[in-house]
């Protein structure tokens, strides 16, 4: 009488989240496209900046981790366990990188801080 759960929890918990991710890249896909309009430029120019680099990564690095909790066979989750890892690390990469500054400043604001230094 130990196997009437008719739910299994692990595997429950393991579908969230590759939903959850899955979730995360497709609202990161259309933040993206929707910073590309307002801002007249093209989604993949947006797409390349570290920002959504960091967030696609890590969702399809959670959509990894919850396919190789509900794997089927060791090596199945191994494979999507190596996978998980790459784009964690490649996450972490992203948020790392340095950030563009404000852009090259004109000879008149140069001017106006030497006479105010």
């Amino acid at each position: 009488m130990q196997n009437l759960d008719l739910i299994d929890r692990r595997m429950v918990g393991f579908a969230s989240l590759w939903i959850l991710a899955l979730a995360v890249v497709l609202s990161a896909l259309g933040f993206a496209d929707y910073h590309a309009r307002i801002s007249n430029r093209r989604t993949h120019q947006v797409l390349r900046q570290a920002g959504f680099q960091a967030a696609i990564h890590g969702g399809l690095a959670l959509f990894c981790l919850g396919l190789a909790g509900s794997a089927g066979t060791w090596w199945e989750a191994l494979v999507w366990g190596c996978l998980a890892l790459a784009f964690a690390y490649s996450t972490l990469v992203s948020l790392r990188s340095p950030r563009p500054g404000p852009g090259p400043r004109s000879a008149d604001s140069a001017d106006i801080d030497r006479r105010d230094g």
